[in-house]
């Protein structure tokens, strides 16, 4: 029995472009400088009538450039056939006789936009052996499918330097009105893709960074076993031996705003735990000091309840580094940065003060060098 993934794989470019040519009812096949085949946008949407919809073989996806949205075969029949999902599968797969099983048993996972599948991720864990697990690598080209590197202005507000965000591969998507943020592991493969809201009604949800969905494909990876920015700072921790660890993707780009790309020595777990598989790919550059700058969560002065509170979540995430590496946290008792900011939100000259006066947990010691090699 073919599902809908087997039938996109078994469609060659040629059997696209007669379906298309059919469904827009005309021969006209554009072609971009890459080849892609380009159609006419009345096959993905009413109304249009533009040569702006792109066919990428690599992924088996139309890419909209008028909608800035991206559909699969099965849902450029539906729209030029206004029907449902079952009868443009069985559509595709009876004009190309590729089976003459009905669609019964058809596994589809439609695009949804419930926000409790996030939370059903398992985004780190703690658990696991000291070996560092490979993340299944996702093809470059998949990048296409949103608007060229950019430097969005709600991140040049914040500090950032447009070129600093060109090095990182960011891009946007305002048909979603997210910035795109590429995640690629300590090697430089692309592993994971997760989005920016700047949506004012997502934020005021709590919707701020998500996995990003194409067609109903998950980019996600799990977050627990990367650290964003590794591959792009690594040579610069392994050369100074420190490591600046922070919550979010933003704050390493502020870092390197701040010190130019070739000294930026931060990288983020994408959550405020610090997983095990996170700690070993640290070590495994030779880092002689973490230095954590978590966001600020707490809002009273030293000995108030939620500034305990904090510094109590703090030594959770930082002593199982304590036996291995010399480790310093930022704590911003003067309240320099506003509740819930990085360290780096607020500039060069406010970081370098809480960077300065940041607490010292350990020394190091040639018994951790030991435990290290063990």
């Amino acid at each position: 029995m073919l599902d809908s993934i087997q039938v996109k794989n078994k469609l060659s470019t040629e059997d696209i472009i007669k379906l298309c040519c059919d469904l827009q009812e005309d021969d006209n096949v554009l072609y971009d400088t890459q080849g892609h085949p380009i159609f006419n946008t009345c096959l993905h949407h009413d109304g249009g009538d533009s040569y702006k919809l792109v066919y990428f073989d690599s992924t088996k996806l139309f890419r909209c450039y008028t909608r800035g949205e991206s559909v699969d075969i099965f849902q450029i029949v539906q729209n030029v056939k206004k029907c449902e999902f079952k009868e443009a599968f069985d559509y595709v797969v009876k004009y190309f006789g590729l089976s003459s099983n009905g669609f019964e048993d058809e596994k589809y996972e439609e695009l949804t936009s419930d926000w409790d599948i996030f939370q059903t991720l398992d985004d780190y864990s703690t658990e696991g052996s000291n070996t560092i697990c490979e993340i299944p690598e996702i093809h470059e080209n998949i990048l296409e499918y949103f608007y060229p590197l950019a430097a969005p202005y709600e991140w040049i507000k914040e500090g950032i330097n447009p070129d600093v965000m060109r090095y990182y591969g960011i891009r946007i998507d305002s048909a979603l009105n997210k910035i795109i943020i590429p995640h690629r592991d300590v090697n430089g493969k692309l592993v994971g893709i997760r989005g920016r809201s700047y949506d004012p009604v997502e934020l005021d949800e709590g919707k701020k960074y998500m996995p990003i969905f194409i067609q109903g494909q998950m980019y996600a990876h799990p977050l627990g076993k990367n650290l964003f920015g590794l591959a792009e700072n690594k040579a610069t921790i392994q050369r100074i031996k420190k490591v600046f660890v922070v919550e979010a993707e933003k704050s390493v780009l502020q870092l390197a705003s701040i010190y130019g790309i070739d000294n930026c020595f931060a990288v983020a777990t994408c959550g405020s735990s610090f997983s095990k598989d996170q700690m070993n790919l640290l070590l495994e550059l030779g880092v002689q000091e973490i230095v954590l700058g978590y966001d600020r969560e707490f809002k009273g002065g030293r000995g108030e309840q939620d500034t305990v509170d904090y510094e109590e979540k703090l030594m959770k995430v930082v002593s199982p580094l304590l036996p291995y590496v010399n480790v310093s946290v930022i704590i911003d008792y003067d309240h320099l940065t506003q509740y819930k900011d990085s360290p780096t939100d607020r500039g060069k000259e406010i970081f370098e003060k809480l960077y300065h006066q940041r607490i010292k947990l350990q020394t190091y010691s040639e018994e951790k060098v030991s435990r290290r090699k063990k």
